[in-house]
């Protein structure tokens, strides 16, 4: 297997507070990992690095042998901790923005999903309640034919999806 993720010595400072302390990984393709540990203890800060959403203070992060950009952006699928969508917007219509949006979007896996979990693709975003909202944001996330699956947030522990998802 090739690798992943690569983090070298990988240190991120927030002024006199440490993030990430040297941190070393490197993570193979096809594995599943979690990112466990007690608030505060940069696991958030690690999945910003991955996504370019922070800069390193110092040592190294590699995704598929590149430095988190443009490149990296078009194989990793990323779910943040707080809700993007827009609350206007069919469910439908969001599956539609995503397909638009991202060339590795499976418009069938997230239409399969969203029947698995009863959840109607006409229904405007604002009307759902907040566990259906988090749902679909996962549907979103993982309907990409991503390399790498970036998802920050505990509350997703409690979905049931298809256990086959082939990328």
């Amino acid at each position: 297997m090739s690798t992943l993720l690569e983090c070298k010595n990988l240190t991120k400072n927030y002024g006199h507070r440490t993030g990430l302390d040297s941190i070393n990984l490197t993570l193979e393709s096809g594995r599943i990992i979690g990112l466990l540990g007690p608030n505060g203890s940069g696991k958030t800060t690690l999945i910003k690095l991955i996504n370019g959403l922070l800069a390193p203070s110092a040592g190294q992060i590699l995704i598929d042998g590149k430095a988190p950009g443009v490149e990296t952006k078009k194989i990793v699928s990323y779910l943040p901790e707080r809700t993007y969508l827009d609350e206007s917007q069919k469910i439908s219509e969001a599956i539609r923005y995503f397909a638009d949006f991202y060339e590795d979007f499976d418009t069938s896996r997230a239409t399969d999903m969203l029947n698995k979990l009863n959840i109607d693709p006409t229904l405007r975003i604002k009307t759902l309640s907040k566990g259906t909202k988090e749902k679909v944001q996962l549907i979103l996330v993982m309907s990409r034919r991503a390399k790498l699956y970036c998802l920050d947030a505990v509350s997703y522990t409690h979905l049931t999806l298809p256990t086959k998802l082939e990328v």
